[in-house]
């Protein structure tokens, strides 16, 4: 922009008053100083990344944006800092990354709950397909179904003879409405035949606490999440929520096994504000490649039960879309009401 153009452009909105005439000014002298000669926009990233993770500190999703959060900073040579913002299955994060700058300097570590099964189960203020667009998908897993050792349940059986003896009186603690913590537990509960107290928390780590202490009877946990207590006799693993046993649990059956047809997983993965500029999104999303293709980030990820996925943009999206198509139906069947 030439000092000619601007002087032009000031005895055309001479004209305006008041607030008009202040906001025009503003938009041309921010027009002057982008085109003006030396001068560069700020590189990204210049200052620190920030990760929000949508549930408490300690778990899965947690655990996996912090490994993810570490490898981003060396890559771009600035920090990547998680912020753990917990509450309403991770609604409160979400809503809050839809609304911030979409600059690339606030990402979300999503999971399926945040962008397909709680918008269908909550009154939400944001968007799920119009306000954020998809980086990269990291991993999956499915969910074990975790109990107390209070109640001495050494197996499925023991479990549904128990919930259907006991009508109401198994307390199954889930991360929020419409989670697949919840959903999860609910799908198996309605298949058993069995009524409970579902407890919400604000993440997986309290409730797994709370079954660890003793304080509820059953929780649909990530499988990340309760490999730390295999073989120490603090919980019981009752049965996998995947199509077949897996291969680090070898030992603990799949719901499918006593209810054919049964199986849940979910995914963890890098999304962003939609806005986000194309070029920003395609380098965290070529990094985060790379970063999930390594072989030692790879052992790291299935050694606690989360399967590799690294879906990038295209991938990613179009799995966001199936996973919609498919539980709309599910949720809808299972009669789950929007709060």
């Amino acid at each position: 922009m030439t000092i000619k153009m601007l002087r032009a452009g000031l005895r055309a909105f001479r004209c305006l008053s008041g607030r008009a005439a202040r906001r025009a000014a503003a938009a041309l002298a921010l027009g002057a100083l982008a085109t003006a000669p030396g001068y560069a926009q700020e590189p990204w990233p210049s200052r620190p990344v920030t990760i929000v993770v949508p549930f408490a500190p300690g778990g899965n999703t947690d655990m996996i944006a912090r490994l993810m959060a570490e490898r981003l900073a060396k890559a771009f040579g600035k920090p990547f800092v998680v912020d753990n913002r917990g509450g309403a299955a991770g609604l409160i994060a979400a809503e809050y990354v839809a609304r911030a700058p979409a600059d690339g300097y606030v990402l979300f570590m999503s999971t399926m709950t945040q962008i397909v099964t709680a918008p269908m189960t909550n009154k939400i203020r944001y968007d799920p397909a119009r306000d954020f667009v998809p980086i990269v998908n990291i991993g999956g897993n499915p969910f074990v179904l975790t109990a107390s050792t209070r109640n001495n349940f050494k197996s499925l059986d023991d479990l549904v003879r128990y919930g259907k003896a006991n009508p109401g009186k198994l307390n199954v603690g889930h991360a929020g409405n419409g989670g697949l913590t919840q959903l999860s537990a609910l799908l198996f509960l309605n298949r058993a035949g069995i009524q409970a107290t579902m407890v919400p928390y604000r993440g997986g780590a309290p409730a797994l606490a709370d079954v660890l202490a003793g304080q509820i009877d059953l929780y649909s946990a990530s499988v990340s999440e309760v490999m730390p207590y295999v073989g120490t006799g603090k919980v019981s693993l009752l049965a996998v929520s995947s199509e077949k046993r897996m291969p680090m649990l070898p030992n603990v059956p799949a719901i499918a096994e006593t209810f054919p047809g049964h199986e849940v997983d979910t995914w963890n993965g890098l999304v962003g504000p939609a806005a986000m500029p194309a070029d920003i999104v395609a380098r965290i999303a070529a990094e985060s490649s790379k970063i999930i293709a390594d072989p030692d980030f790879r052992a790291r990820l299935e050694k606690v039960g989360i399967v590799p996925l690294n879906e990038t943009r295209d991938a990613f999206a179009k799995r966001i879309r199936q996973d919609r198509g498919k539980w709309k139906p599910v949720i809808e069947g299972a009669g789950i009401q929007v709060e």
